[in-house]
């Protein structure tokens, strides 16, 4: 069917106004549909934005609870790793528990008469101060020391005597 035009050539638009009308037409179908593709290109970032945000934030709190384990567990090894370091200068240092137990078996067999006013023990000697009531009681704990094999070196620091208590004497023992 052929077009019919009814309205006057004059009224009619010039070619140039239509072909401009007709490139806006298209324009605006082109901006249009960049219009709706750009919305929904920003409403799925956002939805995945949202989505990374939740999961950046449940991940987040796992961290926090984990960190606060850790340091729960790092506390503990410090703790345990002082209590070694402690341990082992105690046992790393010299003991006198040798000249205790060499004193505890003189003293098993101190004679009667001989009392024991002080002793000092460290780990290279021992210091020990007695008093004798008798001669004979003082010559049997000088010949108990010097026979027996407890000490290397007997020294005898001082000596003294009182009418009233006896024989006063302090010596120095050497391992």
């Amino acid at each position: 069917m052929p077009v019919i035009n009814l309205l006057p050539t004059d009224l009619s638009p010039k070619s140039a106004v239509a072909k401009a009308s007709n490139i806006l037409k298209r324009l605006n179908i082109i901006g249009l549909v960049f219009l709706i593709i750009s919305a929904i290109t920003l409403i799925v970032f956002v939805i995945l934005t949202s989505f990374q945000i939740r999961s950046s934030t449940s991940r987040q709190e796992q961290l926090k609870t984990s960190i606060k384990s850790l340091e729960q567990t790092e506390q503990r090894f410090v703790l345990v790793k002082n209590r070694i370091e402690n341990a082992k200068k105690v046992l790393g240092k010299e003991t006198s528990v040798e000249g205790v137990e060499n004193l505890s078996s003189f003293f098993t067999n101190l004679p009667e008469g001989v009392v024991i006013r002080e002793v000092q023990i460290s780990t290279a000697k021992t210091e020990l101060s007695l008093v004798a009531g008798t001669s004979s009681g003082l010559t049997q704990i000088l010949a108990m020391l010097i026979t027996d094999d407890y000490y290397k070196e007997v020294k005898l620091s001082s000596f003294g005597f009182n009418r009233n208590v006896g024989y006063i004497l302090s010596l120095d023992l050497s391992k």
